[in-house]
């Protein structure tokens, strides 16, 4: 039989997950964007002429992944992608008129509620949360690790 605590335990993951589920959706629907997206786009608002491997860094996501999502955003039209002057093989970042629009009117907060819960929890605490993570995900069989570089909002749709 699973303990009261497992369970209890388990309760939490379901409103985290459901929580990620909920803003995502509203993202969505606010935006016409996935999370992930908006995500990117809030990214290069508050770094203009970021890289898109500086942008891979600073959302801990694959380049490959970042690529993808911003083929999907310039085809929309939402950012515009510039070649360095100094070396034409850098790529900068930049939102269009429409990208900073859909920025405006997307549901706080834009990195995502479980990000910015983070953020927020003391160094200490979070250093012994990252620990028990590991220790979790230690125990658990047939882990798929690439998971780790997708967007938290495309792995809960």
């Amino acid at each position: 039989m699973t303990s009261p605590l497992v369970l209890e335990t388990l309760r939490k993951f379901r409103v985290i997950i459901g929580a990620v589920r909920q803003h995502s959706r509203a993202l969505e629907t606010a935006c016409g964007i996935s999370g992930a997206q908006v995500w990117i786009l809030a990214t290069i608002a508050d770094t203009p002429d970021i890289t898109v491997s500086q942008l891979g860094q600073a959302l801990s996501i694959h380049v490959s992944t970042a690529s993808n999502l911003l083929d999907k955003l310039s085809r929309a039209g939402l950012i515009e992608r510039l070649r360095a002057e100094e070396d034409r093989r850098v790529v900068r970042l930049r939102l269009t008129e429409a990208g900073r629009a859909v920025i405006e009117r997307a549901p706080k907060p834009l990195t995502g509620p479980v990000s910015d819960a983070l953020s927020k929890i003391p160094e200490d605490a979070l250093t012994s949360l990252n620990a028990e993570l590991t220790e979790l995900i230690r125990h658990m069989s047939e882990v798929d690790q690439s998971a780790a570089d997708e967007p938290l909002s495309n792995l809960v749709r």
